[in-house]
């Protein structure tokens, strides 16, 4: 039973039921009633104990028990994927129609799907892509500011250059973010960390 299958994965683990709960910040007596199989767990509870126990939600579906294994993939199933950083990576693209329009669409789109995460590590995610924009736009209005100054007193490439060198510059880290955005949109596919590299600074 699909029970039976969480007990067997914190046995493994050597973990008494107090301290599962302790680390998934999941009720003792919720874990209980889980094992107990006087509860199925809602979706949050079944997906937060499958992060702490460190498995995957679909091993819990590999159960003996035919009718456990299909509530469990039917409470699993109500459960959006990972879609909701797609739109927030894919809300980030809004900068291609006006400059630093990203940094807000994507912390308009935060705001509206944090509560969606039920994993900590997918609202880590979700605040890394919006720290990602902040730190984007903040360099890109520092080096088109400095740019002109730079080129004036230094390179003089502006002389000769029909179009200022600052739009020049801007294009190219324009591209750069495209370049970016398509790059964690991979990773995101893959199940991996979309921007490992940025810091998390919300």
């Amino acid at each position: 039973m699909l029970q039976k299958n969480f007990k067997e994965h914190r046995l493994a683990k050597h973990l008494s039921q107090k301290e599962l709960a302790d680390r998934s910040g999941i009720s003792l007596r919720t874990v209980q009633r889980v094992e107990k199989n006087e509860s199925s767990g809602s979706p949050y509870v079944i997906r937060t104990l499958c992060e702490t126990l460190g498995i995957e939600t679909n091993s819990l579906s590999q159960s003996s028990d035919h009718e456990g294994a299909k509530a469990f993939q039917e409470v699993i199933g109500s459960v959006p994927p990972d879609r909701y950083l797609k739109y927030i990576n894919v809300s980030s693209l809004s900068v291609l129609l006006f400059p630093f329009l990203n940094v807000v669409v994507v912390t308009g789109t935060y705001l509206i799907f944090r509560k969606k995460f039920v994993f900590p590590n997918d609202r880590a995610t979700a605040q890394k892509m919006l720290s990602l924009q902040i730190i984007w736009s903040v360099a890109t209005l520092f080096i088109l500011i400095f740019t002109p100054l730079i080129d004036y007193c230094f390179l003089h490439v502006g002389e000769v250059l029909e179009i200022p060198l600052f739009i020049w510059i801007y294009l190219v880290l324009l591209f750069s973010h495209l370049l970016i955005t398509m790059l964690a949109a991979a990773r995101l596919n893959m199940g991996k960390d979309p921007i490992p590299y940025i810091p998390n600074i919300i």
